[in-house]
C-alpha cells in the first residue's frame, strides 16, 4: 500500500470514502482495466429482430419495436384495452403510468373472476331454477285456493 492511499485512509475513516478520487488513490485500480473490453464472444453486432406478432405495444416516439420483447402474456380483455390506451399517451405524462398501473390491477381482477366464474355460474343458474320453481308452486297454490 503506498503512502498516498494510507494517508487518504487516515483522512477518511469511512470505508469506501474517496472511491471517486484520483486513480492513484483508488484501492481497486490495479485490478481495473484501463478501457473496458467485450467479455463474450457474441456472433452479432446487433441482435436479430424478433418477428412482430402484431399486438406488441411500444411507446409513442419509438419508430419500430425493440429487437427483443416478451410474448408470454398478450394483452387481453379490459386490461388490454387500458394498456393500448396507455401506450398512446407519451411516457413523460403521469397518466401513462397510472393507466398502466390500473391495467395491472384490472388484470388481477379479471384473473380472479375467471377463476371463480366456473363455480358462480352453476350456483346462480341453480338459484334461478329453484326460485322460479318455488314461485310456480306458490302461484298454483294461490290459484287453487
Amino acid at each position: 500500500m503506498n503512502s498516498q492511499v494510507e494517508k487518504q485512509m487516515q483522512i477518511a475513516p469511512i470505508p469506501g470514502a474517496g472511491v471517486d478520487g484520483s486513480q492513484e488513490a483508488r484501492p481497486g485500480v490495479p485490478m481495473e482495466k484501463e478501457t473496458p473490453e467485450p467479455a463474450g464472444n457474441a456472433h452479432w453486432l446487433t441482435p436479430q429482430r424478433m418477428p412482430d406478432p402484431g399486438w406488441i405495444q411500444k411507446r409513442a416516439g419509438l419508430e419500430e419495436l425493440t429487437p427483443v420483447f416478451g410474448t408470454t402474456v398478450p394483452p387481453r380483455g379490459l386490461s388490454g384495452l387500458m394498456r393500448r390506451a396507455a401506450y398512446r399517451i407519451p411516457e413523460h405524462f403521469t397518466s401513462h403510468w397510472l393507466v398502466l398501473l390500473a391495467a395491472d390491477r384490472v388484470d388481477v381482477l379479471e384473473d380472479r373472476l375467471k377463476t371463480i366464474l366456473p363455480f358462480v355460474v352453476p350456483l346462480a343458474a341453480a338459484g334461478v331454477y329453484f326460485g322460479v320453481r318455488a314461485q310456480r308452486r306458490t302461484w298454483w297454490r294461490a290459484l287453487l285456493a
